[in-house]
């Protein structure tokens, strides 16, 4: 029973710790598509590095601080652009700073209608949802 119980916490444990990858495009003033980028779902917002989006993405007026995983804040500029990934596009918000990584938050998974099944750890389709009063 002990050693049934270790295997279903490790494997459990291997879905809690895995990563989700997709492959999305995004379209502003050019397009840009990255094979495999990072979906976290602990993060508000879809970021990426400032140098692409400014020369790719369509600029606001708009700057922010955010508050980053290792708990330093930066200045982000925000940007507009169409996001696709799994079929399905929209608009969305990204941020942008020096030295940023790109990662998919769930800003950009909502507005998509796409959420991270976390038994299986990958991307499904989603309903989307309104409520009217």
């Amino acid at each position: 029973m002990k050693a049934l119980l270790r295997c279903w916490l490790l494997a459990l444990a291997e879905i809690v710790v895995g990563h989700v990858f997709v492959r999305a495009k995004f379209r502003g003033r050019d397009v840009v598509e990255l094979e495999k980028v990072l979906v976290d779902t602990g993060a508000s917002f879809t970021v990426m590095p400032l140098d692409i989006a400014k020369d790719k993405f369509i600029e606001t007026p708009f700057s922010v601080d955010l508050r980053l995983g290792d708990g330093r804040v930066v200045r982000a500029r925000v940007f507009i652009v169409e996001c696709e990934i799994e079929g399905r596009k929209g608009p969305v918000r990204v941020l942008a700073f020096e030295g940023a990584i790109p990662v998919i938050g769930t800003d950009t998974l909502e507005t998509l209608g796409l959420k991270v099944d976390p038994v299986t750890g990958r991307i499904e389709k989603t309903e989307y949802y309104m409520l009217y009063v």
